[in-house]
C-alpha cells in the first residue's frame, strides 16, 4: 500500500506543477507584462506569486516525499504528511474557484481527486 500511496502522491505533485506551468505559459489569465514576480490575475489583479510558492511547494512535496516513500527513508512519512496536508488544503481551496467560474469547471475534478488523495494517503500513514 505504500507504494500505491507514493505514485499517487508523486502523480498528484507533477500534475500540480504541470497545470500550473500549461496555466503561466498559456493561459489567458495570467498577465505576465511586468515579469513572473509581479504577474497578476488579468480579471482581479490579485499576485499570482504567492499562490504559486504554495502551488509549486506542495507539488515539490509531494514528489520529494513520494519517491522517499518508495526509496523506503525514514524522513519520507513525516514529509509525506505535511505534502498530504498540503494537497488538502490547496485542493480544497482552489475548489471554490473552480465551481465559481464556469470556464474552469473542468479543474474540479483534479481538485477531487486532490482531496481523495490526500485523506487516503494520510488514513494510509496513520493507520501503518
Amino acid at each position: 500500500m505504500d507504494a500505491a500511496v507514493a505514485i499517487l502522491m508523486i502523480g498528484m505533485g507533477l500534475a500540480i506543477a504541470g497545470i500550473w506551468t500549461r496555466d503561466i505559459l498559456v493561459g489567458d489569465r495570467v498577465d505576465l507584462s511586468e515579469g513572473l514576480f509581479r504577474a497578476r490575475d488579468a480579471k482581479s489583479g490579485t499576485l499570482f506569486w504567492p499562490h504559486w510558492l504554495a502551488e509549486y511547494s506542495t507539488a515539490a512535496l509531494l514528489t520529494v516525499s513520494g519517491i522517499g516513500l518508495l526509496a523506503d527513508v525514514s524522513w519520507a512519512t513525516l514529509l509525506a504528511g505535511i505534502a498530504l496536508g498540503a494537497l488538502f488544503y490547496t485542493s480544497t481551496n482552489s475548489l471554490g474557484w473552480a465551481f465559481a467560474e464556469r470556464e474552469r469547471f473542468s479543474y474540479a475534478g483534479p481538485m477531487i481527486a486532490g482531496i481523495i488523495v490526500s485523506l487516503v494517503g494520510a488514513g494510509h500513514l496513520l493507520l501503518r
